[in-house]
């Protein structure tokens, strides 16, 4: 397993030494944020990269900020931002005693991981009771994701801008449903779950004509995303809580 960890560090330092664009919340995300963190949250940052998106909305808010993150590169560069940023060998084991944090931040992490099931009861461990993690992950069951495998014979994992042509160097490993992100997630303890999605859409996903359209959905298609994530939502969010007392929680439907 060291040398196995030892390559996955060495492929996330050579991605972070190159410059990375800043890839911003969604305003869907964004929300689901401010309904769960405060000036007075413990909030941790799983897979934090230099902190260009969740620090970068959670730090303001004022909240008590820790990151984490496998990547020496994107952990200085994120210190030296000001953030509580701390290396970690993987997020199968959290420098951190029970019960440390009422919200988890983890976008576009879990995909990554060869045992995501792991680090999410980690996760679980770290949060207090009704506590909630919110995650993200790309969306295998997407609609272009379904026609594109359907009709042109291409998978897209989703990983970097080399992943239709290169899809077996990509560094998505991981590849989840919204019925699966649950069923991954009952398995660990988490209960009382909520999966939606966003940066979906109709035209921004269309061929030739999808550059045009690179801002947030109407209205009107996110509704239809909320009542349909596993066909509409280009990636799905989830928020799901840690049941109080510890006991088990049943999923919410």
């Amino acid at each position: 397993m060291t040398h196995t960890n030892a390559g996955i560090k060495s492929y996330y330092e050579a991605i972070w030494s190159q410059p990375y664009p800043a890839v911003p919340l969604s305003r869907r995300l964004e929300k689901i944020l401010s309904q769960y963190v405060s000036s007075e949250s413990r909030c941790l940052d799983v897979g934090c990269g230099d902190g260009q998106s969740g620090a970068a909305w959670l730090s303001p808010l004022g909240c008590r900020y820790v990151g984490v993150d496998i990547s020496e590169v994107a952990v200085r560069n994120a210190q030296t931002k000001g953030l509580n940023a701390i290396l970690i060998e993987d997020a199968n084991h959290l420098p951190f005693e029970d019960s440390s944090f009422e919200v988890v931040l983890c976008t576009e992490v879990l995909e990554h991981l060869f045992e995501p099931q792991i680090a999410a009861g980690e996760i679980l461990r770290v949060l207090r009771s009704g506590g909630v993690l919110i995650a993200t992950v790309p969306n295998v069951a997407y609609w272009r994701r379904r026609v594109d495998l359907l009709f042109f014979g291409r998978w897209n994992p989703l990983g970097d801008a080399l992943s239709i042509k290169e899809p077996w160097r990509d560094p998505h490993i991981r590849f989840f449903t919204p019925s699966s992100l649950r069923r991954m997630l009952t398995s660990v303890g988490f209960g009382g779950m909520r999966v939606t999605g966003h940066y979906g859409g109709i035209l921004r996903d269309l061929p030739f004509v999808g550059g045009w359209f690179q801002n947030e959905s109407s209205w009107v298609y996110q509704a239809f995303e909320s009542l349909f994530p596993s066909l509409l939502a280009c990636r799905l969010i989830v928020v799901a809580s840690k049941p109080e007392g510890g006991r088990r929680g049943e999923e919410a439907r």
